[in-house]
């Protein structure tokens, strides 16, 4: 469902789906959970292309996941949402919580420059 890839420091987490829903949110905390405190990572990507539908509860994952990472002085970031998610993003004001970007590269580069 969820495919970790490296970007030298940076652990990229792809959604393999097109609806982040209830469904599937424990196995997103668990995923998060394992690698902010088993893995000592620091630096996560949301890539969410391809997810068109994100649910509240969901996004309670993503807020609890961004949560954990921070609490290890790690930081989560998005990108690729789709047009009719990013709306519902900025409704909840988490355009504001996270940093969210269109081009992959762009986002990694905005975590070196955040730990200069």
């Amino acid at each position: 469902m969820f495919q970790v890839s490296q970007v030298d420091d940076v652990s990229v987490v792809t959604f393999g789906m097109k609806r982040a829903t209830a469904d599937i949110a424990h196995e997103f905390k668990d995923l998060i959970n394992t690698l902010a405190d088993e893995k000592g990572v620091r630096k996560i990507l949301l890539d969410c292309s391809g997810v068109f539908f994100i649910d509240s509860f969901f996004l309670g994952a993503i807020v609890s996941g961004l949560k954990r990472v921070r609490a290890n002085g790690g930081e989560i970031k998005i990108y690729n949402l789709d047009k009719n998610v990013y709306p519902v993003f900025k409704l909840m004001h988490l355009n504001e919580v996270f940093e969210i970007f269109s081009d992959r590269t762009e986002a990694i580069l905005a975590f070196t420059q955040n730990s200069k």
